[in-house]
């Protein structure tokens, strides 16, 4: 017997699963529904999140002979390096000790859930060449998200050249200073009860499909 047939012979070829499908239709309907709805509940009991946001420039002074292509690549390299030196221990203790009331009890006492935390909280984008820093707070509270921004850049501001070692030729200037949204982040539901529903309907037919399977290897074994 040809291998194609004989995977014929054990699998359902097309025109039988869509009639499973169809089948169990109302399974998978209940599956869809249930996805969409807990996908939803989850997103509504979320504890809302205030945005403070910020801009900074990473400036390098201009040595003799040194063209604009190095400078921007120089620049982009350098707010790499600042961007790991904010998720750092170090720099996360310098945000302990600044005068913006920003305490280690906001935090885990575990440096490992520490860390996940503030990764969690703080959100840095890099604008290619230009050397450009987006500084981004999420947190529950409205003044906090902004105390934690601004921290942030006074840190940057004062101790940068720990980071990167490039001494008086690195300036760091503020282009935005902190600034918090007056409303919490929104969360797009109706986006995201869509992807729960999907999920469920992924689970629903390949449990199903799965299930069938099985049932069909069993008969071919006892067979």
């Amino acid at each position: 017997m040809p291998i194609s047939q004989a995977f014929l012979n054990k699998k359902m070829n097309l025109r039988e699963t869509i009639k499973l499908i169809y089948q169990k239709k109302w399974l998978i309907f209940w599956m869809t529904v249930l996805g969409a709805v807990l996908f939803f509940d989850l997103m509504v009991i979320q504890e809302p999140q205030y945005k403070a946001g910020s801009r900074i420039l990473v400036v390098q002074k201009q040595a003799l002979g040194q063209d604009i292509y190095t400078i921007s690549k120089s620049a982009q390299y350098l707010t790499k390096i600042l961007k790991e030196g904010i998720y750092s221990d170090t720099f996360f203790e310098e945000i302990i000790s600044s005068p913006y009331q920003i305490e280690a009890s906001d935090f885990s006492e575990l440096s490992k859930e520490r860390r996940k935390e503030w990764e969690k909280i703080v959100s840095i984008s890099i604008i290619r060449d230009l050397g450009v820093m987006e500084i981004n707070v999420s947190y529950p509270q409205k003044e906090k998200a902004e105390q934690i921004n601004w921290a942030i850049v006074d840190v940057l501001e004062r101790n940068h050249q720990f980071y990167h070692g490039g001494g008086n030729n690195i300036e760091i200037k503020i282009l935005d200073k902190p600034l918090v949204s007056e409303n919490p982040i929104s969360v797009n539901l109706f986006i995201g009860t869509i992807l729960g529903g999907l999920l469920g309907f992924l689970i629903g037919i390949s449990w199903i499909l799965r299930k069938e399977y099985s049932f069909l290897d069993r008969n071919q074994f006892s067979i």
